[in-house]
């Protein structure tokens, strides 16, 4: 009786060991999996900042140059107004 149980005892801790080496390799498996999709993820939406920085920094310039060019106009404008009421 006694062989028995340490032979039944013997098997069910193989078993669990069995089950726990499973359980460790699929939860290592999923946490893998889930830091490459993870890093997918972070990746897409950096380039799409980047991109809309990008987008940004160019509009800002192309402000910059249609505010240069108004005032340009408006001093042009001035200048013909003055030049009008002379003569």
């Amino acid at each position: 009786m006694l062989l028995l149980r340490n032979e039944m005892e013997k098997k069910r801790k193989a078993e669990i060991a069995r089950i726990e080496a499973k359980k460790n390799y699929a939860i290592k498996e999923l946490t893998s999996k889930h830091s490459n999709k993870y890093a997918d993820i972070k990746e897409y939406y950096s380039e799409i900042t980047n991109t809309n920085l990008d987008i940004i920094k160019q509009l800002k310039d192309d402000l910059a140059d249609a505010n240069q060019q108004d005032k340009k106009t408006q001093k042009e404008k001035i200048k013909q107004e003055e030049s009008n009421a002379r003569v």
